[in-house]
């Protein structure tokens, strides 16, 4: 997950000021044109995916996104990129290979929509894809924080720096400094099935089906504010948990709200990871670090033009902080 508040992608006017941007680039021919120069590779990330056509209206964070859109990027990427495992990409960028026209799917969290709704639409497409799990997250009965109503009421920019920093992203202090424990029950209400963790044995079936499993820590805090003791647990003791609830051991890892520091991408290298990912808005996958390679963060209401413009690097967000 990551907090990409800075511009709300559903506000009214900035939504139709990009539509029409994204929408000149590609009458023009601006967006094919960039694709066929750009030379880096593109990751996409997307966080869940769930049934229907149209968004959710109180997903202010972009991050649950309808199946009918989902499948028509999908359908679109095949036709467009060479999409391959993150493994191949990884061995690209390891070996100084050339990532142009190559494309890579991931999601982060681990949501059930994922396997419910995304993981068949790949299967069907033939695209491999990987999901970072929160390793403690499934089977626990409580959504993630971030889709708690109080949280998505309470925010605002400052709130969010302490979140991620004072309160290092820790579900249950944010929680604790809204008092969302306190809360009467009658005023607690239960999220669908689609937006809480996967269970064990649903990642355990996709993994068996072919889709990969990733690492995105044990408890989703910010790693670079935590002691070195609690980096071990978010680090390696979360891949042990993936491996003994399905027999999987994860060779890649994803940096909790896109967030790292030298210090943690020590660790996870230390670690044995092949590789570990970030979030940024807009970068495609030009860097040579394997431990610090950047996804696209795939809003939910992103229009066709915007994302075929967005994987060709063609982002009004680009150089925007999240």
């Amino acid at each position: 997950m990551k907090f990409a508040f800075v511009i709300p992608f559903n506000c009214g006017r900035a939504l139709r000021l990009a539509s029409l941007y994204y929408g000149a680039l590609k009458l023009a021919g601006l967006t094919a044109f960039a694709r066929r120069l750009s030379s880096g590779g593109v990751i996409l990330c997307y966080h869940n995916i769930i049934a229907g056509t149209e968004a959710d209206p109180s997903d202010s964070l972009g991050l649950h996104m309808p199946l009918a859109t989902f499948s028509r990027q999908m359908r679109w990427l095949a036709g467009t990129y060479q999409i391959v495992t993150l493994a191949k990409l990884v061995d690209s960028v390891s070996n100084g290979g050339s990532l142009h026209g190559v494309a890579a799917v991931t999601f982060d969290d681990g949501y059930a929509g994922v396997f419910e709704n995304a993981w068949p639409v790949l299967r069907d497409l033939g695209i491999p894809a990987t999901v970072f799990v929160v390793a403690e997250a499934p089977g626990r009965d409580e959504r993630f924080w971030w889709d708690d109503p109080e949280v998505l009421r309470a925010y605002s920019p400052a709130r969010r720096d302490d979140w991620l920093t004072a309160l290092r992203g820790d579900g249950a202090a944010i929680g604790n400094s809204l008092a969302l424990a306190h809360r009467p029950p009658a005023n607690r209400t239960s999220p669908p099935p689609w937006r809480m963790a996967a269970t064990w044995p649903t990642i355990t079936d996709a993994a068996r089906s072919g889709l990969q499993l990733g690492v995105h820590s044990a408890t989703h805090r910010s790693l670079p504010v935590l002691d070195d003791l609690e980096l071990q647990h978010e680090v390696v003791e979360s891949r042990e948990i993936i491996r003994s609830r399905t027999g999987v051991t994860p060779e890649f890892f994803a940096y909790p709200y896109g967030l790292w520091n030298d210090r943690v991408r020590e660790a996870v290298r230390a670690a044995g990871y092949r590789a570990a990912f970030a979030l940024e808005n807009g970068h495609r996958a030009t860097t040579t670090d394997p431990w610090a390679l950047p996804r696209m963060s795939i809003p939910a209401r992103i229009e066709d033009a915007a994302f075929h413009a967005w994987t060709a690097g063609l982002n009004l967000r680009r150089g925007r902080g999240s």
